[in-house]
């Protein structure tokens, strides 16, 4: 479930306003104002914000690294990662936020909040990066990242939300298979216990981002066959998030996410039903978007259970909102969860048809290793039921 991340960028953004020095009240008022508005998915009002620290406040990284995780939020939630113009932009954004990151912890080195608001950003790219599967670079920008969060720490190791940075990349770096273990292993051990400590400590311990760790700690916990997979435990932080934000679509998915890692598929159903009435009713930030996850929730539950028609069934309503001109990460994912039921079935070369249907799309998610894999060699019931959510 990767990419629950908008709480944890939240956490990030929150770290400054903690800082020992006194910070201006007017500036730590539109900074929480901006926040706010991400937290209800209002990217325009928390942009105005941030557009007014920038003009007021211009040499602090505050501003940039806000309008950075507007753009990472759109391209993640608004849009399923499926814009390149928005990534473009993204991209950008997070480069200006490294530059004035860089002059702003060169002129306050002892600004402990400062560096972790520079890790935060080198974070912000490495997730990006994670999500395209380009491995190396999210290496690279999140050992720098976790340099930025080290030097906070030594500044003042109480600083408890620091150590989400740590903890992230300790189980990330941990958990790296073939080269990049090797690579791991060249440049800094990662002790995948280690980063989960961190994390529960960040959960008990830290101000801004309990929720933050808690929401990585589910994406932990809820990676199907992982050796740290622990879905009682995810489902029941993503109840806890859930009662805070009972009308928040990605939270409530982060819920049902759980429940299909905890094999309550007549649950996950229910909520997945519950999620499609919201967005046929428009109700808001239930964007039409969502219905190809919607489905996808539904399909997977029944695919785990083996009812392979009923399965069937919803991932080709998923696959329906996708197209060569708008691909939608999800419908894709339908497609390529429909190529493994018929290889289930044995019906190899309508299997294949699916997959390379799939690989037919423009690959804006890292998709095509997975479908290749599986165009060379059938899924087979070792590989089942398969995650939920896109690789």
């Amino acid at each position: 479930m990767k990419k629950a991340a908008l709480f944890l960028l939240f956490g990030f953004l929150f770290a400054p306003l903690q800082a020992k020095s006194v910070m201006p009240e007017e500036l730590d008022s539109h900074i929480m104002a901006g926040i706010k508005a991400i937290h209800a998915l209002d990217f325009d009002k928390a942009d105005e914000n941030f557009k007014w620290v920038l003009e007021k406040y211009p040499g602090q990284p505050y501003g940039y690294f806000g309008h950075a995780v507007c753009a990472w939020a759109r391209l993640e939630y608004k849009e399923e990662q499926s814009s390149p113009a928005l990534e473009a932009e993204f991209k950008k954004l997070t480069e200006d936020a490294v530059v004035y990151g860089k002059k702003w912890v060169k002129q306050y080195p002892d600004d402990a909040y400062a560096h972790v608001c520079l890790g935060g950003i080198y974070g912000l790219q490495a997730r990006l990066e994670l999500m395209q599967h380009k491995w190396v670079v999210a290496f690279f920008d999140g050992k720098k990242g976790l340099s930025e969060m080290r030097k906070a720490i030594k500044l003042d190791p109480e600083l408890y939300d620091a150590y989400i940075g740590p903890g992230m990349y300790e189980y990330y770096a941990g958990t790296l298979g073939g080269f990049l273990k090797v690579l791991s292993y060249l440049f800094i051990r990662g002790n995948a216990d280690e980063g989960i400590k961190m994390l529960h400590t960040v959960e008990q311990k830290g101000h801004f981002n309990k929720t933050a760790a808690k929401l990585l700690l589910i994406e932990i916990y809820t990676q199907t066959g992982s050796k740290y997979a622990n879905p009682a435990d995810a489902l029941r932080m993503a109840r806890e998030i859930r009662a805070e934000y009972p009308d928040h679509p990605l939270v409530q998915f982060v819920e049902i996410v759980s429940l299909y890692e905890c094999k309550k598929y007549d649950e996950v159903r229910a909520l997945a039903f519950d999620f499609l009435k919201k967005i046929e009713e428009g109700k808001k930030d239930y964007l039409d978007r969502y219905y190809s996850r919607a489905y996808t929730a539904i399909a997977s539950s029944y695919f785990a259970q083996k009812d392979y028609a009923k399965a069937l069934e919803y991932f080709d309503k998923a696959a329906t909102y996708t197209t060569k001109e708008k691909p939608n990460r999800w419908a894709v994912w339908a497609v390529v969860r429909s190529g493994e039921i018929f290889d289930l079935k044995g019906e190899r070369e309508e299997a294949k048809k699916q997959y390379n249907r799939a690989n037919s799309y423009e690959d804006l998610w890292g998709f095509k290793d997975y479908i290749t894999a599986h165009l060379k060699k059938p899924y087979t019931l070792s590989e089942f039921p398969g995650q939920l959510p896109p690789p």
